[in-house]
């Protein structure tokens, strides 16, 4: 049986401990490697990935730089999702550690208590990082040549009460969101939601590499 891979070494690179001991120009700095990983967090150029930038820092502002290419100055968050948002970067490294080490999710409600926001500001900051994941998956891949692909469906219902338990394998009971996950062995998981389980063919076609041994159960799709 293979590790869950949230026991595993690699997802243990940015944790919640280590980014909350991190002075914000430690944080800075951080934020710098990880977003820049091939210039070791040299900053470059979001608008002309330009690598001759100079500084032009303001004393009361964050670390900025100007291209001596495209002549435009940026931030080491300028082009990704915390761009014009006015918290300092750590808060932002501590929201990434909370909601990507989470294994069921991060309530909003949750976040502002963790990162001491207001409710609206977590609100939308959870959105951002998941907007980010999701656009991180668009065009994302599992499997390869003799590796193995399991593919399974579940239906999302409410609330699991008494009173609303209804068999979901009935048609006149489904709500037309199937949820289909795909998960390759020792590697990736990718979910999506169709409206039927025939409907998500494509969506796995596409996403599972050709000569990948695919498992999935007896459904005729």
């Amino acid at each position: 049986m293979s590790q869950d891979v949230l026991l595993s070494p690699a997802a243990k690179t940015l944790t919640l401990a280590h980014v909350m001991r991190l002075s914000n120009e430690d944080a800075e700095t951080l934020f710098a490697r990880i977003r820049w990983p091939e210039t070791q967090g040299a900053p470059v150029c979001p608008n002309c990935a330009g690598h001759a930038v100079y500084d032009v820092h303001r004393p009361n502002g964050p670390v900025r730089w100007r291209c001596k290419a495209c002549g435009k100055e940026f931030t080491v968050t300028s082009g990704t999702l915390f761009a014009w948002h006015k918290m300092p970067v750590q808060p932002y490294l501590a929201a990434i550690a909370i909601f990507a080490n989470e294994v069921k999710g991060k309530a909003a409600l949750a976040l502002s208590r963790d990162l001491g926001t207001s409710y609206k500001t977590a609100f939308v900051l959870a959105h951002k990082i998941r907007e980010a994941m999701a656009n991180e998956m668009k065009g994302a891949r599992v499997g390869c040549e003799g590796c193995t692909v399991e593919i399974d469906g579940g239906y999302v219902k409410p609330a699991n009460l008494k009173e609303n338990r209804q068999d979901r394998r009935l048609a006149k009971n489904q709500s037309g969101k199937r949820k289909v996950v795909v998960r390759e062995r020792g590697g990736s998981t990718l979910p999506a939601v169709f409206k039927s389980e025939s409907a998500a063919l494509g969506w796995i076609s596409f996403h599972v590499a050709k000569g990948t041994k695919v498992v999935a159960d007896e459904a005729p799709s």
